[in-house]
């Protein structure tokens, strides 16, 4: 049986996947960033853009925007950081 069906007995499954989605991401924009210097800018103005959209005024509202920015900017960290 695959890992990612075994039961989860130990309650590691979602921070191991969590762990290879950031570490894949953070490759891959490493590697798309050498031919475009500019992608980890466009990508937070990106972000930014989206929640000016939503005129963050409720406390859930400023956490998700807190939030977002957040895991982007870890998404976006080089992957030697």
């Amino acid at each position: 049986m695959p890992i990612d069906e075994r039961p989860d007995k130990h309650g590691t499954a979602e921070g191991a996947h969590r762990l290879a989605l950031i570490t894949v991401i953070r490759a891959l924009v490493d590697n798309a960033s050498v031919a475009d210097p500019g992608l980890r800018k466009r990508i937070t103005t990106d972000v930014e853009a989206y929640i000016m959209r939503l005129d963050p005024q409720s406390e859930l509202e400023f956490d998700f925007a807190e939030r977002a920015r957040s895991f982007a900017a870890n998404l976006l960290k080089p992957s030697d950081s």
